[in-house]
């Protein structure tokens, strides 16, 4: 056997390559690949397009979601509050020496009754020290505006506030408007009982992306929190912030050895479990959901392989009768379903990378098709619709769909192969 006859005989070799080209291009009349065939190319690439767009779609809102949840909370929170100041602010200082720990702030946080032309809301008041304002990651300018306008200036730290966006916008506060703080201490008086509360003037609106804290949050100085919510002298917790949000439970094994007792510790991660599961579950269900959409559409394939081998039995016989062995068959059209699901594959990741990387021209165009707004700012917080593109997950979409094209593929390839050319060339 010559050395050209060898290479053509070859399994996957080129004879078995272009037999698997021209079955897979011939016209329909010539017995080529069927509707079905078509429909099931489609269907992969619609869905793997769909699979990498809604999971990039999702890792975008979950990281914006966490960043602002992360900017927000401390990464763990310490407990303090029968703590006497000096001995608090001991504290903060020996954990600040533990590896990973970036920053230490005591602050206290409170629920409050915000009243301000003629509307009243409920909102929480973090009261922290002004010149820790830099660690809140949720403020873009570091607290810089508020502090300009007066921010823990004055006698008891002053009367100057900060307000998220969409709270203001409940208020109809801007800056350097006045809001009344009612709190739940009471005070004796003439009548009894009452509400402490306290007028204070808007130095500053921060928008920290997430819509949750936009809409309760309001920052005051240490300082008059303690007078207001009659704390002088103590903090409620200390915000420790770690390098590594994720790996929060190494700092809190070590807190306690370097505060020199032991301490009630919580974690973000613990406050948040609820919401992170379902975080988690939803994206689950999501890739499970598209996934067996996508194995529906490769399950096309097993039909349009099988029409295609019905069509091509006389030239299964003659290519078996002239030599070709049933593997080689078997090779043919396991080559051509694989072929069917491998572009449709490859050009559902080229649409889904292309629209993921083109996804704010894209908002902007659907926005006026629609006459409106996909994700309105008001109710979700977000400037635009966030997507992250994982190319870890692009691949394994595409490795996915390739997998199961191949796993279908091979039983009608088997039937195929297993078609006797006697019975087939009997009435030729």
């Amino acid at each position: 056997m010559s050395n050209g006859e060898a290479k053509a005989a070859a399994p996957f070799g080129r004879l078995e390559r272009t037999l698997a080209w021209r079955y897979l291009l011939a016209r329909r009349e010539h017995g080529g690949a069927s509707l079905i065939a078509i429909i099931s190319f489609v269907g992969i690439f619609f869905a793997v397009a769909a699979l990498i767009i809604t999971m990039s779609i999702m890792s975008g809102f979950r990281a914006t979601l966490l960043d602002a949840l992360l900017g927000g909370e401390p990464h763990i929170a310490v407990a303090v509050d029968g703590l006497p100041e000096a001995e608090a602010t001991r504290i903060a200082a020996d954990i600040k020496t533990v590896p990973d720990v970036v920053s230490v702030s005591p602050y206290i946080e409170q629920f409050v009754l915000l009243s301000a032309n003629g509307v009243r809301t409920g909102g929480v008041v973090r009261a922290i020290p002004p010149a820790d304002l830099a660690t809140m990651p949720i403020l873009k300018d570091g607290g810089s505006t508020a502090i300009g306008n007066g921010f823990g200036a004055g006698r008891n730290g002053g009367n100057v506030i900060m307000i998220g966006q969409y709270l203001a916008a409940n208020l109809g506060l801007g800056i350097g408007d006045q809001v009344e703080i009612v709190t739940t201490q009471m005070r004796s008086g003439p009548v009894g009982q009452t509400p402490i509360s306290k007028s204070y003037v808007v130095g500053d609106i921060f928008r920290t992306g997430s819509a949750q804290l936009d809409n309760v949050y309001v920052f005051m100085p240490m300082q008059q929190a303690q007078i207001l919510f009659q704390s002088k002298g103590r903090f409620q917790y200390l915000d420790v912030r770690v390098k590594n949000p994720d790996n929060t439970e190494i700092v809190m094994q070590k807190i306690p050895d370097a505060a020199g007792y032991g301490l009630l510790l919580r974690d973000w991660k613990t406050k948040n479990r609820t919401y992170l599961g379902a975080l988690r579950t939803e994206r689950v269900m999501v890739r499970l959901l598209v996934t067996i959409i996508m194995m529906i559409a490769t399950l096309n394939i097993i039909v349009g392989v099988v029409m295609l081998v019905k069509n091509k039995t006389r030239d299964i016989a003659i290519l078996r009768t002239i030599g070709l062995s049933r593997s080689g068959v078997l090779r043919v059209f396991l080559m051509v379903g694989t072929a069917l699901g491998s572009l449709g594959a490859l050009l559902g990741m080229m649409v889904g990378v292309l629209f993921i990387v083109n996804i704010g021209p894209i908002e902007a165009l659907i926005n006026l098709a629609i006459d409106g707004e996909v994700f309105p700012a008001e109710q979700y917080g977000l400037d635009h619709l966030p997507a992250i593109l994982d190319w870890g997950e692009v691949f394994s979409t595409g490795s996915y769909a390739l997998l199961m094209s191949m796993f279908v593929s091979m039983i009608p390839a088997i039937w195929a192969s297993s078609q006797d050319p006697v019975k087939a060339l009997r009435f030729e």
